[in-house]
């Protein structure tokens, strides 16, 4: 067994005051820039033309988080604002869709609302949206014939929060359940490019 001297109280100090990255979690710096439709990568606009004709107006952004890039074109339809990602090749990565809380499953929601409340003191969730996604290349297809059921979907909210140990707004990925997948920190910038 490990005697605690004051000689090793003032070693895990150190080490945790030299190295934060330790007990730091992870946060969401995302650097949205608005381009023109043209900057987009050229197989990311075909995929487009699947969901949005040039009447319909539309944003195109290019997006960094530290470690890669990626484009994003958000733009209405049926009534959804919608935001489809691309990699920097210009491959789908995910549909959101911005939405309702109560837009999600009863038991959904109250396993998030659950999770929320054993967490923090209190909350308030500013921003929610389904995300679709898929393993396999399919994705345009499902979605565009509503064949939900064989996408993975999942719940991101934006939510600010407050508990002892925090305070400020956060990012939680949660799967179709209502379990949670990711939480991260958001660092906001005045630029930011938010619906």
């Amino acid at each position: 067994m490990i005697k605690i001297t004051p000689y090793l109280h003032c070693i895990i100090l150190l080490v945790s005051i030299t190295n934060p990255c330790l007990f730091a979690q992870e946060k969401k710096q995302e650097v949205e820039t608005s381009i023109n439709k043209s900057e987009i990568p050229a197989e990311a606009l075909s995929i487009l033309n699947q969901f949005w004709n040039d009447e319909k107006k539309a944003d195109f952004y290019r997006e960094f988080d530290g470690q890669s890039v990626s484009y994003e074109a958000k733009f209405k339809l049926d009534n959804y604002l919608h935001s489809i990602e691309f990699d920097e090749n210009g491959t789908l990565l995910d549909i959101e869709l911005l939405i309702n809380f109560d837009e999600i499953s009863e038991n959904t929601g109250n396993a998030i609302k659950s999770y929320l409340n054993d967490q923090y003191t209190k909350f308030r969730i500013t921003r929610v949206q389904r995300q679709y996604s898929s393993d396999e290349d399919d994705l345009t297809e499902l979605f565009l014939q509503k064949e939900f059921d064989d996408l993975t979907i999942r719940y991101e909210l934006e939510v600010e929060a407050q508990n002892k140990e925090e305070l400020g707004a956060f990012e939680f990925l949660f799967n179709k359940n209502g379990q949670l997948i990711r939480k991260r920190e958001i660092v906001r910038r005045s630029l930011d490019n938010i619906w």
